[in-house]
This record gives structure tokens, sequence and C-alpha cells, in this order.
């Protein structure tokens, strides 16, 4: 059974922020545009149910205009049969031009490799309507004999005013004798005329670390240009690199990723007043705790801040926040070790002793707003989150200040002898007697955190459905304060 029929385009469930496609299927790469007021999400759908569903990946059109309420308009690049290139359709972009929408996609096809084609090459799609496309058979662009032909990928398209050309950079692979991973490059090819393409043979970017750098996204923001692709060679991510012109060079900051490994092949679209990233938190295999991560999931927006030297941050944007604005009364439960203060500011722990505050259930889909304070960085502290058993079942979003670490973290662990390994992690240093300020939004098993407008951390929870939340400390003392609970 196929499933790429177009329908009546359906809004997102009312009470979720985040969109997922219905059923078993998957949100992966998304490729935004923006337009007369609304965020145009072209996205990938996965049905996952292959007995079912078929075969093969289109792309769908997702759009909002406020982040928060989504209409699916369902298929709009349909996925081609077994023995065509575009079985899968995958990561491209989208340029206007002469009032015609062009659309350059990744045309995917495990089939072709074991038949000695090649296994991705790139297709166009165009029409008058970013919902009434047509796909361009005669155009075909592959990689040339000097690349690796089963990795030519992710076209995205710009017009550069000092060429006077389009161009379109490219994930690829080199053929050489250097190591597996070290062969990925982000090329760039030059066009006259959307049709005709030639790759350059000097790189775009070629940092001899990656296995390939996927879903390339390229803007400029102040002085800056900033190079945006995601890599699962080293810590799988989507990662950026800045530079104040096209030719390079191109530094890496110190903080060169937006989220963490739950969070991945984002691209952005510029809204005239804000660039917003568009991501996918990944589920895990049979949606357990203790499984490994897979491809797909629910889509995340990201608003993106420029610091004063250049660097990005991300930041919850305005409108998903006020979405919780329904606010919840917090009632103290259980308390152990050194806890004072009243129901809506407490000061938790001493150096030595171990101490929390719980403040009851909470909804299924919430958000927690807080403010904290350390004295030292010398041990952990944190939020509980979906807690039962006395403690002994819960999350932790969890702080250690000695080591510059926000991280996620679950008990009962599947396994206390890997004791070091967390979930996922983020680098976030704090100053002692700083005052913090934290947002975490829980909507099913999504979490997502940020922390100071500038630290974002995405996880999924999916074991435990429900439970209590609190605040803890270990060896230190924390004064947490204005800490609120918001439902929608």
């Amino acid at each position: 059974m196929r499933l790429d029929i177009l329908k009546e385009p359906k809004k997102n469930r009312g009470e979720a922020v985040y969109y997922r496609s219905k059923g078993k299927s998957v949100c992966a790469d998304v490729v935004p545009y923006y337009e007369d007021g609304e965020f145009k999400l072209f996205y990938l759908r996965d049905y996952r149910d292959v007995k079912n569903d078929g075969e093969g990946c289109p792309w769908c059109l997702l759009t909002t205009s406020d982040l928060v309420h989504y209409v699916d308009n369902g298929p709009t690049i349909l996925r081609g049969k077994q023995s065509e290139q575009d079985l899968y359709v995958f990561t491209g972009c989208t340029v206007k031009f002469n009032g015609e929408y062009y659309v350059f996609y990744t045309g995917h096809n495990p089939h072709l490799r074991r038949q000695g084609l090649p296994e991705q090459k790139i297709l166009m799609a165009k029409g008058d309507s970013l919902t009434n496309l047509r796909k361009v058979p005669e155009f075909v662009f592959e990689a040339p004999e000097w690349l690796e032909m089963h990795d030519f990928r992710d076209p995205f398209v710009f017009f550069d005013d000092t060429e006077n050309k389009y161009c379109m950079l490219i994930a690829g692979r080199l053929k050489s004798d250097s190591p597996t991973d070290v062969k990925g490059v982000t090329l760039i090819a030059y066009s006259d005329d959307l049709f005709n393409w030639e790759v350059s043979r000097e790189p775009f970017y070629a940092p001899s670390a990656f296995f390939t750098h996927e879903c390339p996204d390229l803007f400029k923001m102040g002085d800056y240009w900033y190079l945006v692709f995601s890599e699962f060679t080293d810590r799988i991510c989507t990662t950026y690199r800045m530079s104040k012109s096209l030719k390079g060079p191109w530094r890496t900051p110190k903080v060169n990723s937006f989220d963490g490994h739950a969070f991945y092949a984002a691209k952005s679209a510029f809204d005239g007043k804000r660039r917003i990233m568009f991501g996918w938190n990944c589920i895990k295999n049979n949606e357990r705790d203790d499984e490994f991560w897979q491809w797909g999931g629910t889509i995340i927006p990201h608003e993106l801040v420029q610091d004063e030297d250049g660097t990005l941050y991300v930041k919850c944007p305005d409108e998903v926040a006020a979405s919780f604005d329904k606010e919840v009364k917090l009632e103290r439960g259980l308390t152990f070790g050194a806890v004072d203060g009243n129901e809506y500011a407490v000061s938790v722990g001493e150096n030595g002793i171990k101490s929390a505050v719980m403040f009851g259930e909470t909804p299924q889909n919430f958000k927690i707003e807080l403010e904290f304070e350390t004295t030292d960085d010398i041990g952990d502290f944190g939020v509980i989150l979906r807690e039962s058993d006395n403690l002994s079942r819960r999350y932790e979003v969890r702080f250690e200040p000695r080591f510059n670490r926000l991280c996620f973290d679950k008990f009962p662990r599947k396994d206390n002898t890997v004791h070091v390994n967390v979930d996922v992690e983020r680098y976030c240093p704090l100053k002692p007697g700083e005052k913090n300020k934290m947002i975490i939004i829980a909507e099913e098993s999504v979490l997502e955190v940020y922390v100071n407008d500038k630290v974002a951390m995405s996880a999924r929870m999916f074991d435990f459905k429900k439970g209590n939340f609190g605040l803890y400390t270990k060896d230190t003392k924390v004064k947490f304060g204005n800490v609120k609970l918001f439902t929608r």
C-alpha cells in the first residue's frame, strides 16, 4: 500500500506544540522556506511500516505562522518506484525565480547501488506553488568521476552577487586513499540558469574530519557568513563554521553546535526579523529509553541568536514558551536533606549532603520556569522529572559545574557499571554567584531544555509517562527561585 495521496490539509493535534507526523511515521530532515508570513517546512516522511505503507520517502509540506499551530498539506513530491532514482526523496532546497519555485532534492535509491549505479543524484521539481510541484525528468545532476558516486546529496542553492552566478552547495566525498572518515567535503557548483551545473574541483569546505557533511545551510548575519552542516562521524550533531568571507577561511568556534545528538539535520529560514532553525528530535528503537537512537522523530524549532563576537546560540522561540500559559499551583511534597525556603523559592543543599524538595505530579505536557544561583562549582544539582517510588524512579536534568556540563540521565540505569555515560549532554559553563534562568518543556516523550537563552538540550523520556518534579543538589548549595509550572 502506498500512501502518497494528496489529502485535505490536517491541523496538528491541539495539545501538541512540537510536530510529528501521524501513525507510525516520523519526520526527518526539514527543508524550511519563509514566504507571506508563513514558515513553509518541507519534511521527509519516513513511514517505518514498509509492509503496509510501502518503501520510500516523500516530501511533505508543513506550514505554520506562529511555530505552535501547524497544517500538514501532505505529500508534495511523491516518492518514485523501486526502479527509479528518487524512491527516497531526500534533502534539498527551494528557490524562487521569475515567479516559479525550483526545488532541488536528492534522489536516493539503495537498490541502484547493488546494480553498480549511483545511489544518489540531484533532481529537480518546479511549479507555480509549493503545493503544485512537478518533477523535471530531464534534470539529472550526478557526481563527476573524481568523486565517490554514491554520496552526492543535499543541494543548497543561493545566488552569489560577487560571482553573478547561482551556487549549489553539495554534500560529497572525495576519491582517495585517505581513511574513510576524512573524505567528506562540502562541494560547490556554479550555474547561470539553474539547469546546467559544473562542480568546482576545489571544495567549498574540506576539513578532512568527517565521513560527510550532511544538509548544508548557508546564511549571513551581520558581518559573518555561517556554514551549517550535520555530521555523524564524531558527535552526531548539527554544527557550524563562521567566516567574514564566502571564500573562507572557515573558523570553528569553541561551542560549534546548537544542541546535542538528539537534535539533527537542522536547517534555517529567516522571517525578516529573526532566523529559526528546524531540526528533529530523534526517537529511539521501539520508543524505549534504553534502546538505540533512530533516524527521524519530531520537528523542533530553535531561534538563533548572534553574540557580540559573532558566535551563535539558540533560545526557545517566544511563541513556543508562551503557548504554555496555564499556571499550575505548586505544593511542596517530599523533602529530605538541607532544605529551606517556601513553595516558590527554595535553597537546597550543603557540602557533603544530598537534598531534594518535590512539588507533586506534572501534567504530561508542561513547562517549568525557574532561576538558580550556585555558591561553588563542586557538586551537582538539577531538576527531577517524572519521579515515583520514593525517588527510586526518575529522570534528571543535571548540572555538573566542575565539568561545565549539562546532561540528561535516568534512574535506575539499565547498567550501573557504565556509570559515566549519560543520555545526552551539553557544554554549559556557570559562574558561582551569578543568576541563571532555565526553561524545561516536556511534551509526551519530547524534552527540551534551555539555559540562559544560550544552551539548548533535546532529549527523550519514553519509559516514565508521569510522576512528580522537584529540585535537588549534591555536595553544594544552590538557591532556586521563581519556580513555576505551566501547562497548555
